[in-house]
């Protein structure tokens, strides 16, 4: 049979050329296209896998903490400053007893440690009456935030005792103290070395060291505060500048005249006649918020901040009163009064949908009376509270300092375009690129925290310490506010990982209740934030933020499969017509061909034996060919191919002509042998759908032409290069 094909194909050269040429395109043009669709789609999966690592796989929170932004699959960049507990220990420790959990690190948010660091007291000389201006200037990244207060005081001179305010003074106040807050969150220190690295970013400074396990939480029932462990954050990330002026006002007031001049000043309106009357500077201090912090550090850890060598204090003497001992002991208490909320979004259109197609606007928190403080009656961007029902609640801590930790030296992902939340060590990052008026800003300016802990942006925890601590500190059974998992056997992209992530993410639902979303693939999406004004501040504008587009990378991933798929397909479909075509053309016109053969004695079985193997060779010429031109180029340029792809695309062009000859063999059963001695045209019968009665309605009748081949000029050079 083979002998057979070969001499016919030998006999009519120019049906072998034209045979070789087809196959050859096919060949051609499967490596082109599947060559190029698979760089093309490993450009793209490579690209993806470069994002695919992220810091933690899955983020688990309690129920009810979503925001009416994930209704669009994304998670906002504020979202772990935001939590305030709902995750009890034991679901934490169910969540690390499931199967496929490598990590399981949770993150408690206790709340604002409120403290004054004291930088000593100023010593005045001269009598007279006296105002204190502290002014805080908080550079925002954007503009200088200012806060100024102003205390009036006698000294040396007039008895305030049993004086009212009308006056517009107070008691004497000659400390230099800086007011501050420092967020403190507890965390399993097993887990975080393994999820960050945190224990290799611990500071080589004095006894500094990590967690132990012998390191615990006491409460001191005799001085009613408790004691735990905690390392420090060594930056300090609001910019701050706190000055503080003594100056003594130009007021003629002596032991004499004090009570007539006093009287005077309270008649004119105490403390607003006192802001209009000038004075004379005799002190002046200035120090930063990072100084404070480390002040702060050093007086609550009693260690100094430069070398981390225990502070030795001065013994007291036996002849120091009682009061100075009890101050002593002291030293070092302070107590956490606010905790965390979330910020508050609606929806709303885009000033530039093609740049930013999402964009949200901060809903102000109106606070009533009832609220403590300085945000009683006034406006903010999260809802004030404390972490204690009253403010002799509020727990009264004394830490100890076992290290200080450097943030910059964490294995936490820099890439900006596979980032996720970190707000346990760095803040949430926002350009303004516009201004309150929609004016554009150029370059967008860079907006950093500003120490309050109910702003848009808040900053980070500068105290860590431990789970068990954080339950006993917040004082119920759900501390935790978020747990971040990385899964086992998620090394590279695809279903088989998003499927292993998938089932662990359902486990932890279904066991624990809490909702889960898959943060290991996901994108940063640039959104829009605006903020508006409140306490009449003028609104800051729109703010650019790159929110967490959950499950971007797979998605995409998927996507690209389709249009690979789709493009393997379109490719066989074209290339089984072409062959189809060919093999029916190449049949009509060896029609009598086989017509004789039949009436020589010929089974139409051995016709179609003869047709298959035609195919089955033009087939394995197709695919070593494609196979020859693959090992080419990818022996001459650097992408790479799998063996399953290589292989698949040779037997892919060997397929097409199989099923090619489908139909040729199928149309030879019609064959008769009586047509070898038949003359006419390639069909023997036509019908007419409509009547001739031009050259356009003769034309369409032949195109049209039922049981009929379409005569056209391609069939009759195709004809001709046969017989």
């Amino acid at each position: 049979m083979i002998r057979f094909i070969w001499q016919n194909w030998w006999r009519k050269k120019e049906r072998l050329i034209l045979l070789l040429i087809g196959a050859f395109i096919i060949s051609a043009g499967l490596t082109y296209l599947i060559g190029l669709s698979d760089s093309n789609r490993g450009t793209i999966v490579d690209s993806l896998q470069n994002q695919w690592s992220a810091s933690y796989d899955i983020v688990v929170r309690p129920e009810g903490s979503r925001s009416v932004t994930e209704e669009k699959e994304l998670l906002e960049p504020n979202y772990l400053s935001g939590l305030n507990g709902g995750i009890s220990v034991d679901q934490y420790e169910a969540i690390k007893e499931i199967s496929g959990i490598e990590v399981a690190a949770p993150i408690a948010v206790i709340g604002y440690a409120d403290y004054e660091t004291d930088f000593g007291s100023v010593e005045l000389e001269e009598e007279g009456i006296y105002r204190k201006t502290q002014t805080v200037s908080v550079n925002n990244g954007i503009g200088i935030e200012e806060e100024i207060s102003r205390y009036y005081f006698p000294y040396n001179v007039w008895d305030i005792l049993d004086k009212g305010s009308e006056y517009g003074v107070g008691a004497p106040n000659f400390d230099l103290s800086v007011h501050n807050l420092s967020l403190l969150a507890g965390i399993d220190p097993e887990q975080e070395a393994k999820l960050i690295g945190l224990d290799e970013a611990i500071l080589d400074r004095g006894s500094s060291r990590f967690f132990k396990d012998t390191d615990g939480y006491y409460f001191n029932e005799n001085k009613g505060y408790h004691e735990f462990p905690i390392i420090v954050n060594n930056h300090a990330f609001v910019d701050k500048t706190v000055d503080i002026t003594y100056e003594r006002l130009d007021l003629p007031i002596n032991d004499q005249n004090a009570d007539e001049l006093m009287e005077e000043v309270k008649n004119s309106g105490g403390q607003d006649y006192l802001h209009t009357v000038d004075g004379s500077e005799h002190h002046r201090s200035t120090y930063t918020g990072e100084e404070a912090f480390h002040a702060f550090i050093s007086e609550m850890t009693g260690v100094d901040w430069e070398t981390g060598k225990v502070i030795e204090h001065e013994e007291q003497s036996e002849d120091e009163p009682d009061e100075a001992q009890t101050q002593a002991q002291q030293e070092g208490v302070t107590g956490i009064v606010f905790q965390s909320s979330q910020l508050n979004y609606e929806e709303i259109g885009s000033p530039y949908a093609n740049r930013w197609p999402y964009s949200y606007q901060l809903e102000p928190v109106q606070n009533g009376e009832d609220v403590m403080g300085a945000y009683a009656n006034q406006e903010s961007f999260r809802e004030p509270g404390l972490v204690a029902e009253t403010y002799t609640e509020l727990p009264r801590i004394k830490p100890d300092w076992i290290g200080f930790y450097d943030s910059s030296q964490l294995t936490i992902s820099q890439d900006p375009t596979s980032e996720l939340p970190m707000e346990t060590y760095r803040p949430a990052s926002a350009e303004l690129v516009m201004d309150g008026d929609g004016q554009p800003v150029n370059p967008p300016q860079q907006l950093k925290p500003n120490g309050d802990p109910y702003s848009f942006l808040t900053d980070p925890p500068g105290m860590l310490t431990t789970i068990e601590a954080a339950e006993e500190l917040i004082g119920h059974d759900e501390p935790i506010s978020a747990i971040r998992v990385k899964v086992t056997g998620v090394t590279d992209m695809g279903e088989e990982s998003q499927e292993i992530l998938e089932q662990v993410a359902s486990e932890i639902e279904n066991q624990t209740g809490l909702i889960t979303d898959i943060t290991l693939g996901s994108s940063p999406q640039l959104a829009l934030t605006y903020v508006p004004e409140v306490n009449d501040q003028e609104a800051l504008g729109w703010l650019q933020q790159p929110w967490v587009n959950i499950g971007s990378s797979i998605s995409i991933f998927r996507e690209t499969k389709m249009s690979f798929t789709s493009i393997l397909a379109s490719v066989m479909i074209v290339a089984v017509v072409y062959v189809w075509s060919s093999g029916i053309v190449s049949l009509l016109s060896r029609r009598k061909e086989f017509a004789v053969l039949l009436s020589i004695g010929w089974r139409p079985s051995q016709i179609s034996k003869l047709l298959l193997f035609e195919s089955i060779i033009v087939g394995l010429f197709v695919a070593l060919t494609s196979w020859m031109m693959l090992g080419f180029v990818y022996m001459n340029s650097t992408s790479s191919i799998s063996i399953d792809r290589f292989v698949m695309t040779g037997l892919f062009g060997f397929l097409i002509y199989l099923l090619g000859a489908v139909v040729p063999i199928w149309m030879t059963k019609r064959i008769r042998p009586y047509e070898a001695i038949q003359s006419g045209e390639i069909s023997k019968t036509s019908k007419r759908m409509f009547r001739t009665r031009g050259l356009l309605t003769m034309r369409g009748a032949t195109l049209l032409g039922n049981g009929s081949v379409v005569y056209c000029p391609l069939f009759r050079l195709h004809y001709r290069l046969h017989y």
